[in-house]
């Protein structure tokens, strides 16, 4: 892809685009070339990390923070959350970030995996987190949000968005992922749609279960008393979009990767 196109920045409608900087860049207007093109934003995949350093300033230009402001950390598929000022240890390994500092902005970086951004417009706090299966098995997004509730915000004023990543179309899993989830919520019915079933696919090649994410974060912000209005869960998938995102299971670990920021505006 190399510099073809412009960026893309998906945004959300329950989050304030005047208080906050938000959103979830597609893959393309950026210098990385082959499997990584073109918007790249990990060099943790082979990618050349000048290639990458540009691209981060080019999402930071076309979004309007200051690049040098950004705040991401490596995720490990937990539920640590690190409130962004706060000294970070070594390694600095969270999967979730809180602030309610002006400029800041907090990064969550995704190929598959949810890229999820909270937001409490009256008390301007904000968050980010990182879900993969395991980490939405351990309730990061629900951490993060009590994460933030400690610094002054409300449940019942967040608002959640979740970003372009794997949907219950494609995510296909095994019976120990089928049991943890089950384990996890078991306030949902079997006709919830957390587990679909494969007779109930479309397709199915396999005959294995799929999972879907989205419901199940949506299921442990409502646990906490977030308002269901205030969840926008119904992103593209990446797997079935290769012309507008990086996917893991789509591409392998050769692949390039996403990132979810927001921030509040000083």
């Amino acid at each position: 892809m190399g510099e073809d196109g412009a960026i893309r920045i998906l945004r959300s409608p329950v989050i304030p685009d005047d208080l906050f900087w938000h959103g979830f860049p597609e893959r393309t207007g950026g210098v990385s070339e082959g499997t990584w093109g073109s918007l790249n934003l990990s060099a943790r995949r082979g990618d050349d990390p000048a290639k990458v350093a540009e691209n981060f300033r080019r999402v930071a230009k076309a979004a309007g923070y200051e690049a040098e402001k950004l705040a991401v950390t490596k995720h490990v598929h937990g539920n640590r959350v690190w409130r962004v000022g706060e000294p970070l240890p070594e390694p600095p390994e969270f999967d979730g970030l809180v602030s309610d500092r002006p400029g800041a902005v907090l990064g969550a970086f995704a190929a598959d995996c949810m890229p999820v951004l909270f937001a409490d417009p009256e008390a301007r706090i904000c968050g980010a987190c990182h879900a993969g299966w395991r980490g939405t098995v351990a309730d990061v997004g629900a951490e993060t949000a009590r994460q933030m509730i400690e610094i002054g915000a409300a449940a019942e004023r967040i608002r959640v968005a979740i970003g372009p990543s794997i949907g219950p179309c494609c995510f296909e899993v095994g019976p120990e992922v089928v049991a943890a989830f089950t384990r996890a919520y078991p306030e949902l019915s079997p006709d919830s749609g957390l587990i679909v079933p494969p007779d109930s696919q479309e397709t199915s090649l396999t005959k294995k279960p799929h999972v879907d994410l989205r419901r199940a974060m949506r299921a442990q912000l409502e646990r906490i008393g977030i308002d269901p209005a205030h969840i926008d869960d119904a992103p593209p998938c990446t797997m079935h979009n290769p012309e507008r995102f990086f996917s893991y299971r789509r591409d392998g670990a050769g692949g390039g990767c996403h990132m979810g920021f927001i921030g509040l505006r000083d």
